[in-house]
């Protein structure tokens, strides 16, 4: 089950990012936008946990754990900058 999660929200994090770079009208209504906002910060909060909790456990590599940290951190990164700092920026 954790695997299966975390496969999901690895694709859920990649098409973001592919969405971004192919299509730049991204600006989505408010709650599509807040369900990406929580996606994301829950993908990096369960990454996070998940690679915490494989130190204790012998033989499991957390590779997946990993990327799908770094593709979190990467989407809410430019989410963030698209959705808010740009109006901010003007």
């Amino acid at each position: 089950m954790k695997r299966w999660l975390l496969i999901v929200l690895v694709v859920m994090n990649a098409l973001y990012i592919y969405s971004t770079f192919v299509d730049w009208n991204i600006r989505w209504g408010n709650v599509w936008t807040m369900f990406m906002a929580v996606l994301l910060l829950g993908s990096m909060v369960l990454s996070g946990w998940f690679l915490l909790r494989s130190r204790k456990r012998s033989g499991y590599h957390p590779y997946l754990s990993v990327v799908l940290l770094s593709l979190s951190i990467a989407s809410f990164g430019w989410f963030a900058f698209l959705n808010y700092l740009s109006f901010i920026m003007g």
